[in-house]
């Protein structure tokens, strides 16, 4: 990194942080200095902009040489730089992307050291993951504004019905071979739960196996694992993680969704303190992965087993695969969310789930999640247009095909916009016509 180029960044504790580290000079700028004009995307879904601190663009606009944007991993930082991309455009200046794993000395400098190309996929990410709450927003604001709700975000949204969702009877389908216990999965490797008792299913199973090296406990998932079993408030769980890594104690400990984009496991480096005294130490070694298929339906086991040791099973005959229909108690407790959404292999998003709480959508106490009054109306609503939990989920998956093929930008936005209108649309219409009727 050369000694002129100008660092920018979102966060007061980023920038100080990066000032007692390195001697260059440091931009601490609001992120949203520009953001998405209305509706936010023109025919071809580009993202369209407008200005909300014109004196702050004007300072983008006018720095010259190196510059490079430090911010902590992930999409969910990725506005700064994706305001910085499409400002910073005039070619006197260059544009460099440095994520903030570790806010240490030692992790500060080797991030501006060598700092990376801007990834348009990153930036693709970023901005189709706005311009879908944008798209949701302008067909569903409307139609909350007439009962009196405010609209969450998509995001909050799911959160809301997966919170109903784990509070009433649901089945799941599993296959077992040994004491390998394989769990019904959807294409994009979600556990499925059945609302209704599901039908036993005959007949035989291709199977396929891989091997492949991992990690156990995976350090994928660190936000579930930390949550669980805690009874602190979790808008203070947060500040207590963001405060850790202000502090230089541990690396970036935020990861969203299901598919991880630039982002690395938790690393401690002093005492840990509080939640991350729950962080188990994960030990290197082997995943064996069996994917169980009868025509579309799909089945997956995961076996973990230390190096240079065999795994339990051996792969099973067609015939030794039995089929149980076990049941899913309701619950209402944070330890049942995170376990739901382990199944759909994500992780907690901090913010979707304050959302609910802040907006007295959704109740915390003595660790349990109980949906108010105020939700059971959204979700009413929810229920009147048809975008339902699953949609909800499909949605969040089409978006991460963009993160590892940019090429899919339009054709998911487009197959977004479609499914969310249509669909809805058709349905009040019918539901509309039948009220006529009556």
């Amino acid at each position: 990194m050369d000694s002129t180029a100008i660092i920018v960044t979102g966060r007061k504790e980023i920038a100080d942080a990066v000032r007692a580290a390195v001697p260059n000079k440091v931009l601490e700028v609001d992120p949203m200095f520009i953001d998405l004009a209305e509706p936010g995307f023109n025919a071809d879904f580009e993202p369209q902009f407008r200005t909300m601190d014109p004196k702050v663009e004007n300072t983008i606009r006018g720095l010259r040489g190196e510059v490079i944007c430090a911010i902590p991993p992930g999409l969910n930082s990725g506005e700064l730089l994706l305001h910085l991309a499409h400002t910073v455009n005039n070619g006197s200046a260059s544009l460099w992307h440095a994520p903030m794993h570790e806010l240490n000395s030692e992790g500060i400098a080797k991030a501006l050291k060598c700092p990376e190309k801007i990834s348009p996929w990153l930036l693709t990410s970023v901005a189709a993951r706005r311009m879908t709450d944008r798209l949701l927003g302008a067909h569903l604001i409307p139609k909350l504004k007439e009962q009196g709700l405010a609209y969450p975000g998509w995001q909050s949204w799911f959160y809301l019905q997966l919170l109903r969702d784990v509070a009433t009877p649901s089945w799941r389908r599993h296959l077992h071979f040994g004491s390998c216990v394989a769990v019904e999965i959807d294409s994009f490797g979600g556990t499925i739960y059945h609302r209704r008792y599901p039908t036993h299913l005959d007949g035989v199973f291709e199977v396929v196996q891989k091997e492949v090296q991992a990690q156990w406990p995976d350090p994928h998932f660190a936000i579930n694992q930390l949550l669980r079993d805690t009874t602190q408030d979790l808008g203070e769980c947060q500040q207590e993680l963001e405060q850790a890594y202000y502090c230089g104690v541990c690396s970036w400990p935020f990861s969203h969704g299901g598919v991880s984009y630039g982002e690395r496991q938790i690393q401690v480096h002093s005492e840990p303190m509080g939640l991350l005294r729950h962080l188990a130490k994960s030990k290197p070694g082997r995943k064996v992965i069996r994917l169980y298929q009868q025509d579309r339906i799909l089945f997956r086991s995961l076996s973990y087993y230390s190096e240079g040791h065999a795994p339990l099973n051996p792969l099973p005959v067609k015939a030794q695969v039995k089929v149980t229909v076990d049941p899913h108690l309701p619950s209402t407790t944070l330890q049942a969310f995170l376990d739901r959404l382990d199944g759909y292999q994500l992780n907690l998003d901090f913010p979707s789930l304050l959302k609910l709480i802040g907006s007295d959508y959704v109740q915390a106490a003595d660790g349990n999640l109980i949906i108010a009054q105020k939700g059971q109306a959204l979700l009413h609503q929810m229920d009147r247009i048809g975008l339902t939990s699953r949609r909800l989920y499909l949605i969040l998956r089409l978006l991460e095909n963009i993160q590892t093929d940019e090429a899919a930008y339009t054709e998911v936005l487009e197959l977004i916009r479609q499914n969310v209108h249509d669909k809805s649309q058709a349905r009040l219409e019918r539901q509309t016509a039948a009220a006529q009727r009556t």
